[in-house]
């Protein structure tokens, strides 16, 4: 299985992508699959909520998938800027992005760029105004991973169909410009957390000196391959979770010994299948008889009911050591019990 095919298999599913877009009085509806399919409904007023009300439940009567949505911003929704940057280096780009939209009034704000020959074009948006279009979305269980202006040079060109199909391309095409992508998610979490504990399970048994030498040879070319992964940046998620395992791995012949005399020697695998799709493990430690769990999450309700599965199914003595926001407004969660 080549890198890219395994990148694909963490992904969500991108065969089908829903855009829209809200000229004011209807709502127009693309479904991206290998056609495209059209909706047009009327507007029964303006607020978010009602719009992505309207949406999933047009969706939902026709038993389209609402994973992936996109929504394709009116004039004056997003501040944009179009400039010529035949000159600028290319990995100065981003630095100059970033300059542009600090400079523009507010504080905190999401921002996202794509190059067309030899102009590049610019948009900005507060990232509160971001996440009040993605709560309204997640409210009706819509995944809104793209949220996008069309470039000017294309407004006057086309049909708000061709605005609806515009964004459900920016979804599957990460290229495009896309203000959630720092705050959406590409991947499908509950595999990678299933993945990693199994993961785990599987050199615990055979730990060993055979476990080591594999691993070395499987560093090595995860090191080769972090040469791409360091790339693309749409990857970082996954990168991380990568890297946190390969430290967790190097640890692996201490922790085999000091488990495989326990009962609770599968408590690993067990973890992550009951992390569900709303907890993402990102680091797991055992200590002489100290287990500690480290995860994110966006709802805080995970982390009680995550906290609750693990007393019930893995370690009665579970509590939850620590709970805190970070700066990408993600629920940052510390459990530890003893084993």
């Amino acid at each position: 299985m080549t890198f890219e095919r395994l990148k694909n298999f963490f992904r969500e599913d991108t065969s089908e992508i829903i855009g829209a877009y809200f000229d004011g009085e209807k709502i127009f509806i693309a479904r991206l699959t290998e056609k495209i399919e059209t909706i047009e409904l009327d507007a029964d007023g303006t607020e978010l909520e009602q719009l992505a009300e309207k949406i999933s439940l047009a969706c939902t009567q026709r038993a389209w998938k609402i994973s992936s949505v996109g929504l394709c911003l009116r004039e004056g929704e997003v501040v944009t800027y179009q400039t010529e940057v035949a000159k600028i280096p290319e990995k100065e780009i981003p630095s100059l992005v970033k300059s542009w939209s600090t400079a523009q009034p507010g504080n905190d704000k999401a921002f996202s760029f794509a190059r067309v020959g030899e102009e590049i074009w610019m948009e900005t948006l507060p990232r509160a105004r971001v996440e009040e279009f993605a709560a309204a979305f997640k409210k009706f269980n819509m995944n809104l991973r793209g949220l996008s202006l069309m470039p000017t040079n294309l407004l006057d060109k086309i049909s708000p169909f061709d605005r609806a199909k515009f964004i459900a391309e920016v979804v599957r095409d990460k290229k495009n410009p896309n203000l959630l992508s720092a705050r959406g998610s590409v991947w499908s979490w509950k595999k990678i957390s299933l993945a990693t504990a199994a993961i785990f399970f599987i050199v615990m048994i055979f730990g060993s000196a055979k476990v080591f030498l594999d691993y070395r040879t499987a560093s090595e070319k995860l090191d080769a391959a972090k040469i791409s992964i360091d790339e693309l940046r749409e990857d970082l998620a996954l990168k991380e979770t990568l890297d946190a395992n390969i430290s967790e791995l190097q640890r692996l012949n201490k922790i085999a010994a000091q488990l495989s005399g326990k009962e609770n020697f599968n408590l690993l695998i067990n973890l992550g299948r009951i992390a569900g799709e709303e907890v993402r493990l990102t680091k797991i430690r055992v200590e002489e008889n100290i287990l500690e769990v480290e995860g994110l999450t966006d709802n805080p309700a995970a982390v009680r009911n995550y906290l609750a599965r693990v007393k019930n199914f893995v370690v009665k003595s579970a509590r939850l050591e620590s709970s805190s926001e970070n700066d990408e407004g993600k629920i940052v969660f510390v459990i530890r019990g003893a084993l």
